[in-house]
């Protein structure tokens, strides 16, 4: 009997303690000894770099505790984990991504972290698929190339823009410069000067010689694309975009989405590209790889001038109008073809 009542008071015994720990352990689950840090972990990095580029890296945003530690993971670079508030890095020598994920530390705080990613670019050989049929030009205020295209009596650039005189690059990346070339409001694209007529635009950001396209000289475009039947400026050229589009690659990824709307057959080699658009007012970038969009000289009034788009949805080459001080477009310049032989270049694909 008294053997029974020690077995059961050991029972009990048991019971109590493992009663007790069960409340222990759920008290710590409901009331961790680890405290939020105030602030969150955050750093700059640019949508596009420089393969090769030095950059550099700062974590801010932690407000509490001062004694904390940033570890960096940047598996494209370095195999081990790197520690400091402040690197400076060296991005991959070959065109690809690059994704850096910064871990804030602080002990008795829980851990905190922010990862971003870039796209590296080589200047020479990210940029794939595009086809040049025509001559080359030098811009003499920079020296910089530019690739042509001849349709019907005018000769077109083959790419976008890229004088550093104005305008500026998608997401403030310069690296885009010689691959995208940059984005102008109306004003800086023009210089603030409307045009007509057959290469009758004024000059404004293009080369001495070439212009600002017209209305008549985007009429003579759509003309010539379209089997030499008149499509009026103010009109969506429909099944017209898709000639005009390129199917070009960013190191290796189709920089216009798949869509059975779109074919990308580039009849005239004018290799359009989708390179977005800027609005100044509000610092806004939108629409890189989706949409291309270029001025036009043409005012529709005192604050508004048309512009030419193409979706990569879609297969027309639309018309619209925006703020002349506001929206950042591509540019292609056009001049009257003459005086050269027209395909010393016939066959090049993307040649530097």
């Amino acid at each position: 009997m008294a053997t029974m009542k020690k077995i059961r008071g050991i029972a009990c015994l048991v019971s109590v303690l493992a009663a007790c720990l069960f409340a222990v352990s759920c008290e710590k689950k409901a009331d961790p000894s680890y405290e939020h840090m105030v602030g969150n972990t955050d750093f700059e990095l640019a949508s596009f770099l420089s393969v090769s580029q030095l950059i550099d890296l700062d974590a801010v945003g932690v407000a509490y505790p001062d004694n904390f530690i940033i570890k960096w993971l940047i598996p494209e670079v370095y195999e081990d984990t790197l520690t400091g508030r402040h690197l400076t890095i060296r991005t991959p020598e070959e065109p690809g991504y690059l994704t850096v994920t910064a871990i804030t530390n602080a002990g008795g705080y829980f851990e905190m972290e922010s990862s971003k990613s870039a796209i590296v670019i080589d200047t020479v050989s990210s940029l794939t698929g595009r086809v040049f049929k025509g001559r080359y030009i030098t811009d003499p205020r920079d020296g910089q190339k530019y690739h042509t295209t001849y349709v019907d009596s005018l000769e077109w650039f083959a790419e976008n823009l890229k004088w550093a005189g104005a305008g500026v690059c998608y997401s403030d990346c310069e690296v885009l410069q010689p691959v995208m070339g940059r984005l102008y409001t109306w004003n800086e694209a023009t210089g603030g000067e409307e045009g007509s007529g057959l290469a009758g635009g004024p000059q404004g950001a293009c080369p001495e010689g070439w212009s600002v396209p017209t209305a008549e000289d985007w009429e003579n475009l759509g003309k010539a694309l379209n089997k030499d039947v008149a499509v009026p400026f103010l009109s969506n050229w429909a099944g017209l975009g898709q000639k005009l589009t390129v199917e070009a690659y960013l190191n290796g990824v189709k920089m216009w989405p798949i869509s059975p709307d779109n074919n990308k057959s580039n009849t005239v080699n004018w290799n359009a590209l989708p390179t977005g658009y800027n609005l100044r007012s509000s610092e806004i970038y939108r629409d890189f790889m989706s949409y291309g969009m270029w001025w036009s000289s043409a005012r529709r009034n005192a604050d508004r001038a048309y512009y030419r788009y193409i979706y990569f949805d879609a297969d027309y080459c639309g018309v619209n109008y925006a703020s002349v001080n506001d929206a950042a477009f591509s540019v292609r310049c056009v001049k009257r073809i003459g005086g050269f032989d027209p395909l010393p270049g016939q066959g090049i694909v993307d040649a530097q």
